[in-house]
């Protein structure tokens, strides 16, 4: 035989030998690892994939009731946060959160130091709102100042970290900011969530992102929002202007 042909002839001996061997092995392989069965109703039972923007992801409703009510204290010539701390009885630290300060020594004259204030009932009465039926409008008694809410000050403009709007409640009963807008000059509209204001009652609205809380509404905006000589607008539900600052 022409030595080509012998080489042939390994070859092609060698290639069905390896054949044989791994179909063999693989033979093998099943016998001692059957694969596990699935019941039809174990492939229909598949995991739900969360969608963004889907039902699954919406958050709950938000509600804040009452507001926190916050008392403003004008700083003087040789007054420290710590003494103002003191006289209205509340921690350094809740004064330096509630204004957006990170540093209790960064205060200075006629500047307006925010005091939270809790509560003790509701602040409403029978002399200022009549009683309705749940889900009704209230009526207020006459002579008594509808409710409302003011744009009280702009507060670390500039800064996005302590850059805020600051509106106070004013007028008696209980005032529904739902569906309300706070505007710019830009075009830059803020809306309020489902939101009601007691007597005497404030809200922060800050122009960053954060927790919302009962005092705290977050714009979500990534830079700073408000300047000097801008006026900021407080516009109701049907578009009517409620109050306008313009900032200093």
């Amino acid at each position: 035989m022409q030595p080509w042909k012998r080489a042939l002839l390994f070859l092609l001996l060698n290639a069905i030998l390896s054949a044989t061997v791994t179909l063999t092995v693989l033979w093998i392989w099943e016998l001692t690892h059957p694969a596990p069965s699935v019941g039809a109703d174990q492939l229909l039972k598949t995991e739900p994939i969360p969608v963004a923007g889907g039902a699954g992801d919406q958050p709950a409703p938000f509600t804040v009731t009452p507001a926190i009510l916050m008392d403003e204290y004008i700083v003087r010539e040789g007054d420290t946060l710590g003494q103002i701390a003191d006289k209205y009885q509340v921690s350094v630290e809740t004064l330096l959160k509630a204004n957006g300060l990170k540093d209790p020594n960064a205060i200075s004259v006629g500047m307006a130091i925010y005091i939270p204030i809790t509560p003790e009932a509701p602040l409403q009465s029978a002399a200022q709102i009549t009683p309705s039926p749940i889900g009704a409008t209230p009526t207020l008694v006459p002579g008594a100042q509808p409710p409302s809410a003011i744009i009280s000050s702009v507060i670390g403009m500039g800064d996005l970290a302590t850059e805020r709007v600051f509106i106070t409640r004013v007028g008696s009963g209980v005032l529904l900011l739902k569906d309300w807008r706070l505007t710019d000059e830009d075009g830059n509209v803020f809306v309020f969530p489902e939101l009601a204001l007691y007597e005497d009652g404030a809200i922060n609205v800050w122009t960053t992102t954060g927790t919302v809380t009962p005092v705290d509404l977050y714009w979500g905006l990534a830079t700073p929002l408000w300047r000097s000589g801008e006026t900021a607008t407080l516009l109701n539900e049907r578009g009517e202007v409620i109050s306008t600052y313009t900032i200093p």
